[in-house]
């Protein structure tokens, strides 16, 4: 072979692996390529998942991480109290124990399960799951009374812890419950003035973050510092709960004595507007969801005849001696008749006021005409609400002066029909004739005080408008004690006290309008005492009394019966000493500390002239057995522990303070009399 062929084939072959070595370069390059692609996808999903996990979530996973070491628990705050105007105390709170678990570290979920909760209960299931789940907290069971929560302390159940609460008590039971409402088990008001003053009195909520080590201990770091609870304020309410209890008793005697369905009682000051009872009762109980005395509406019958007189007067259109035809009980107005209970010929205008004519009032209001009616209606507060400060109420009904009045609809509404009012609205309108023809705002919050005790606000008086002159007020005060001396009204005459008043009876609307219920009213009495001078204004309704339905024979009754009471309560007249202290401490300028030393010293005054232990009548008197009984020894007990004692002997007490019982009065073992004496045990807090 020669030499220019070897070297050719050389040639070749180089050139060959040359290809080859290019080849395997390219294919290297590739699936490095590829391999780099790979791997770089690979590390953007591994930095997309961190930044998942540790920016767009960070804040969830935080959270996870820390309930796995930390355990918050909120520090619930003193709910303030609720004092009546004489400074009882009527709602506090309570000390007791709520049981909770953590899930993780309950060893035997089945027997935590059946020892807090019946296995029959629908609960036992939701609380099995939640202690089998990865919850950091459970509870178990809230507001445990002292002896089962010492029964389930002695179980020692792995996992399961107890915690202090509070628990709302209302010190005189369902008595005001209208007023005062309840709370729910978190202590949150629902109703009354639980619910409308609930942010002042709830206080504000601290907390306490424990942190756990590795042998599930947990302890408290100065990283966490506990935040402690802001306790709610306490407010002084303008009711006596001496005067509500009386107001109750014989509403529910009144109803029991007529076979009413219920009835609504409101007593207050026409002067200043204070609210000193309000209730109503009925024959099954229930919660009191609302307060019906201000969110019920019904014709008020005639009651209303008060505003069809004023305007009458206001407008000069009539003089008291003035003589009106009754019509003898029949009187046709259009296509309707009108008719009286019992039948008049001529009446002064004093006199058909009296005797309750309804066509006398009739024919009035059709003097009167639509738009005055209206007029004074609507400035007596018919159809608009009182503003008073409680939940819930209504604003009652009348006709627009706009719409077509036939006059039998205006004479109806002159006597009380066809328009709708509240009890309390009732109640204001003949407070503001008592006033001398100034209407006052109702209210029922007297001060605000701080945990101390100490005033932070005040509430006074306030003028809402003035209704009708001095001089038109005065002749419808004398209308009225007439009512009473020798009208509709004699029965609710107390010897000895100058009484004015009128009766009314409504026939119930059909629900849903179309007319009237047969054999179904509402019989009411409104008055107010001492008659020239008035320091109380008091409503009684009763609602469907079955054997007698006149006002002036139900109604007025049960007005007397509260009135003597009333009047009886310190054993002196109303007029005089601690009873008209009670009604007139109201002036904002003088401070509440003040007045309560004043109330103090009374106190101990009429106590020393009597030489005998304060006595309340606040116990049922169905309750109460006669012969003695020995005085139980209370002290070192809770407040709760020593109330339930006492009930369970049916003796009377009064209760100041709250926490352990430190004195008492009687002593223990002596014996008293259960219609007589009055128990006082002193407490002090925990």
């Amino acid at each position: 072979m020669s030499t220019n062929s070897r070297h050719a084939k050389l040639r070749r072959r180089i050139f060959l692996q040359r290809q080859a070595q290019v080849r395997w370069t390219e294919l290297s390059r590739k699936r490095s390529t590829i391999a780099f692609g790979f791997g770089a996808l690979i590390w953007l999903l591994i930095l997309s998942r961190l930044f998942f996990f540790q920016v767009l979530k960070a804040s969830e996973y935080k959270k996870i991480a820390t309930r796995q070491v930390q355990l918050h628990i909120k520090l619930e705050a003193k709910r303030g109290y609720l004092f009546d105007r004489k400074g009882k105390e009527l709602a506090i709170n309570l000390p007791v124990e709520s049981f909770f678990a953590i899930p993780e570290s309950v060893s035997n979920v089945n027997l935590v399960t059946k020892t807090f909760v019946d296995p029959s209960d629908p609960k036992a299931l939701q609380i099995k799951q939640d202690l089998a789940s990865r919850k950091n907290f459970v509870w178990l069971k809230r507001k445990v009374e002292k002896e089962e929560s010492q029964k389930l302390k002695e179980k020692n159940l792995e996992g399961v812890w107890a915690k202090y609460e509070t628990k709302r008590y209302y010190l005189y039971g369902n008595l005001a419950e209208e007023i005062l409402g309840f709370v729910d088990i978190d202590n949150k008001g629902l109703a009354g003035m639980e619910y409308q003053y609930d942010q002042i009195l709830r206080g504000q909520e601290g907390e306490g973050i424990f942190q756990r080590d590795g042998h599930q201990n947990y302890y408290q770091t100065a990283e966490f510092p506990i935040q402690r609870p802001v306790n709610g304020k306490s407010l002084v309410l303008t009711i006596d709960i001496e005067l509500q209890n009386i107001v109750e008793q014989e509403l529910k005697q009144g109803i029991e004595q007529t076979g009413a369905d219920g009835g609504y009682a409101v007593f207050l000051h026409p002067r200043t507007g204070e609210i000193l009872a309000m209730a109503y009762c009925e024959n099954h109980e229930g919660l009191p969801i609302k307060n019906r005395t201000i969110s019920d509406c019904f014709e008020p019958g005639s009651t209303f005849k008060l505003i069809t007189a004023a305007a009458a007067l206001e407008e000069k259109l009539f003089d008291p001696e003035d003589k009106i035809f009754a019509e003898n009980g029949k009187f046709r107005v259009g296509s309707k008749i009108i008719h009286d209970v019992h039948p008049n010929g001529w009446l002064t205008f004093k006199e058909c006021v009296m005797y309750s004519s309804n066509i006398a009032l009739g024919k009035i209001a059709l003097r009167v005409g639509k738009e005055n009616i209206y007029h004074y209606a609507r400035n007596f507060g018919v159809g608009m609400k009182t503003g008073i400060d409680l939940p819930g109420e209504a604003g009652g009904f009348i006709p627009s002066v706009k719409n077509r009045w036939p006059d039998v609809a205006l004479a109806n509404i002159g006597f009380g029909q066809g328009v709708s009012l509240t009890a309390l609205q009732i109640a204001c309108a003949y407070a503001a004739v008592a006033n001398g023809g100034i209407m006052m705002k109702p209210y029922v919050v007297k001060a605000i005080l701080d945990e101390n005790g100490d005033t932070l606000k005040e509430f006074g008086p306030m003028v809402q408008r003035r209704v009708v002159s001095e001089n038109t007020a005065r002749i419808l005060v004398d209308f009225l004690k007439g009512v009473v001396t020798s009208g509709s009204g004699k029965k609710a005459k107390v010897e000895g006290l100058e009484i004015g008043g009128k009766t009314g009876t409504a026939q119930k609307a059909k629900p849903g309008g179309g007319g009237y219920e047969e054999n179904s009213y509402l019989a009411s009495f409104i008055g107010f005492f001492p008659a020239d001078d008035p320091q109380m204004v008091g409503l009684i309704t009763l609602d469907s009394p079955k054997k007698v339905h006149l006002g002036g024979s139900t109604a007025a009754p049960v007005f007397k019966n509260a009135t003597e009471r009333i009047v009886s309560l310190t054993g002196e007249s109303i007029l005089t000493s601690l009873a008209k202290n009670m009604l007139t401490t109201s002036s904002p300028e003088i401070p509440l500390a003040f007045l309560e030393q004043k109330i103090q010293k009374a106190e101990q005054n009429l106590l020393a002239q009597s030489k005998k232990e304060p006595s309340l009548p606040f116990m049922d008197s169905d309750s109460i057995q006669k012969g003695d009984s020995l005085i139980p020894d209370v002290r070192g007990k809770t407040t709760r522990e020593a109330v339930k004692i006492l009930n369970q002997r049916d003796l009377k007490f009064v209760v100041k303070g709250s926490g352990i019982v430190v004195n008492q009065i009687f002593q223990p073992d002596s014996s008293v009399s259960q219609d007589s004496a009055c128990i006082i045990i002193e407490c002090q807090p925990l």
